[in-house]
């Protein structure tokens, strides 16, 4: 399995041979870095480590099999303020080679939001997980089919999809209104429509609604203790593996509430996690 890990950074790194998809891909990414090169550029400032030559850097050091070194310089790219799919994915990558499981799986979390049906995302998170001994609770059956596309689309493509169901919706409902004949095609075209937007509209706005809530992933390697009051002295109720995803409740004091997915819930110090 270290194979595709290997495989896919290389491919994604250095070439953009998919089509485009909603998130960056790193030949846009570039266009992307040069636009926001320009104000410097044109001031006459000389540019001593652009986010353009950074990301660059990072491939070259991710070639050469310095991969402590390329994460902290995609880290870098991710400091001045540009974001997508690839570049976490390529930053998961990073590490997982560095032999960091945990902000790995940080970081391809943070790509499927991004890009959450890439068959090689989903493989290498699936594999670091693995390796790390993270459980995961399939969704209930209550969200798969009251919100089926909230685990199959990005946020954006979600947006693009209801604002395109909406407008062929009311196209077909003036058509039912205007067309003197009616035909009965009309009337179960509409009706499709209308299930479609509702479908799409409820994911929509249950991936918002859960985005929304704050997330984490423990980056502390070994086993991390979730206690039942936010001191060192307290109680351990039970113990996280490196990478395990959690919902955070509340905070206090140096220390987070969290929730993992079976419904425990704890108190974890937060220098041991990293919030998505």
């Amino acid at each position: 399995m270290i194979g595709p890990v290997s495989a896919t950074a290389l491919r994604r790194a250095f070439a953009c041979q998919q089509p485009l998809r909603p998130a960056l891909c790193p030949v846009v990414l570039v266009a992307v870095l040069r636009i926001l090169a320009l104000p410097n550029i044109a001031l006459g400032q000389d540019v001593v480590a652009s986010p353009q030559t950074t990301f660059f850097r990072a491939n070259a050091l991710y070639k050469d099999g310095q991969y402590a070194a390329a994460a902290q310089e995609y880290e870098q790219v991710l400091q001045s303020g540009v974001h997508s799919g690839p570049l976490y994915f390529n930053l998961g990558n990073a590490y997982f080679k560095a032999g960091d499981p945990g902000r790995a799986i940080l970081n391809y979390e943070r790509a499927a939001r991004y890009l959450p049906r890439d068959p090689d995302l989903l493989a290498n998170l699936s594999y670091a997980q693995s390796l790390s001994g993270t459980t995961t609770c399939p969704a209930p059956l209550w969200r798969r089919l009251g919100f089926p596309l909230a685990a199959r689309m990005s946020t954006l493509q979600l947006a693009l999809l209801v604002t395109g169901l909406y407008t062929l919706l009311f196209l077909g409902l003036a058509a039912h209104r205007l067309w003197p004949q009616r035909p009965r095609w009309l009337l179960y075209l509409t009706v499709g429509l209308a299930i479609g937007l509702l479908e799409s509209g409820s994911s929509l706005a249950y991936q918002i609604f859960t985005n929304r809530q704050p997330a984490a992933v423990v980056v502390r390697t070994g086993d991390t203790p979730v206690r039942f009051e936010p001191a060192d002295s307290g109680t351990v109720h039970f113990v996280l593996k490196e990478g395990s995803l959690l919902r955070v409740l509340d905070q206090r004091d140096g220390w987070l509430q969290v929730s993992r997915c079976d419904g425990r819930r704890g108190w974890i110090e937060r220098a041991s996690v990293e919030t998505l």
